[in-house]
């Protein structure tokens, strides 16, 4: 296993140079992702990938803007009017390593609005894949909306988030309480399929999503760190009616529950700093399905034993738990670089591998710590 004491160690710095020596719109996407992509079982911050790529060869706003144009592309004033308002409201109080991705979409929509030669008082609700509801852009033709906004997907990113070619959409922004983000869709995924129908424009997606009934899910096929993932999403906005009381979508999706079996984890919180200090738990056996959100329980009730043996310590809050598929390894990084991370394996004696490596790379203090019966 890679050393994961100097991964670690670099993760603030290699941030730092991406917010500085890149654009606003690739630090936007390094935050946007989480703190960092994972793969195997080495933590691969994300801005290892999307850094790699120096500042000469970062794409200028304009070229950014073109290649968002196509995506607005088919949409109908109404929409394009409120994706302009919606954008132009997040001006107000984005953080401004988000600030540019803003503007470029800000840009793409208004450029869509004079090739169409939209009014620009014209209003309505928000369509697509960023909306809440759907409008029509082909008179008849069903819309669907899951509340994430998508952009297309360049070959500089595509080769930083591991695809072989630009294919999908990238999720660049999430409506609050709507589908995908209840559904677990996070900004900087790549959406392959909906409904097993392959995706390249916004349009497609209203489209695939315009059949389903309202208020029913549907199966998404995403690339979120390195791997292949699915997910239900939903409940869907749909142009067709709801489904009557009791009866069942016959495409409804079913994802098979991963079997429950014991792992072996160690956690730590440590500062990503070169005089590190922190927690680290002993080797933790559990029993759960392996899922992110079983994960995210145990690392917050590690976090919270943290805190609880150095008061006033840890104070910043972490971001959103990011995991691979089989969450064999997870983590999160607060804004002040301290990164929760958790190692986990289904072979005790590998388990036991990993809590010696990482009791070697960092002197920490262990906690007599166990997580809570379920």
């Amino acid at each position: 296993m890679p050393d994961m004491a100097a991964r670690h160690m670099g993760e603030t710095g290699l941030m730092q140079r991406v917010r500085t020596g890149a654009t606003a719109w690739m630090a936007a996407l390094v935050a946007a992702s989480g703190a960092a992509l994972l793969s195997g079982c080495a933590l691969d911050p994300a801005g290892l990938a999307i850094g790699a790529m120096n500042a000469a060869s970062m794409p200028s706003e304009a070229s950014l803007v073109a290649d968002t144009v196509p995506s607005y592309r088919g949409t109908d004033c109404q929409t394009l009017a409120t994706q302009l308002r919606w954008h132009s409201d997040q001006l107000r109080s984005v953080d401004p390593a988000y600030r540019e991705a803003v503007v470029v979409n800000v840009k793409a929509v208004r450029q869509v609005m004079a090739e169409q030669r939209c009014a620009a008082a014209d209003t309505g609700a928000v369509a697509g894949a960023g909306g809440a509801s759907p409008a029509p852009a082909v008179a008849n033709e069903p819309q669907g909306a899951m509340g994430a906004a998508v952009g297309p997907l360049t070959a500089e990113l595509a080769r930083a988030v591991g695809l072989e070619a630009p294919r999908g959409l990238l999720v660049t922004e999430l409506m609050p309480g709507r589908a995908a983000e209840l559904s677990g869709i996070r900004s900087g995924d790549v959406i392959l399929e909906v409904r097993g129908v392959a995706v390249g424009d916004a349009a497609q997606i209203r489209r695939a999503l315009g059949v389903v009934p309202d208020g029913q899910s549907v199966l998404v096929k995403l690339w979120r760190a390195r791997e292949l993932r699915e997910l239900i999403v939903g409940p869907i906005a749909s142009s067709t009616p709801a489904l009557p009381p009791g009866a069942v979508y016959a495409d409804a999706p079913v994802l098979a529950p991963a079997p429950e079996r014991e792992r072996y984890c160690v956690a730590q919180l440590a500062t990503s700093s070169f005089f590190t200090s922190g927690v680290r738990s002993p080797l933790l056996t559990v029993r759960n399905d392996g899922s992110e959100g079983e994960s995210a329980k145990l690392v917050a009730a590690f976090q919270l034993a943290a805190q609880k043996a150095q008061p006033g310590k840890w104070l910043a809050p972490l971001r959103r738990l990011n995991c691979n598929r089989d969450s064999k390894v997870c983590s999160s990084v607060s804004a002040d670089a301290e990164v929760l991370l958790m190692l986990c394996e289904t072979e005790r004696e590998k388990g036991a591998a990993v809590y010696e490596s990482l009791r070697q790379s960092k002197p920490l203090t262990e906690l007599a710590w166990s997580p809570p019966a379920p």
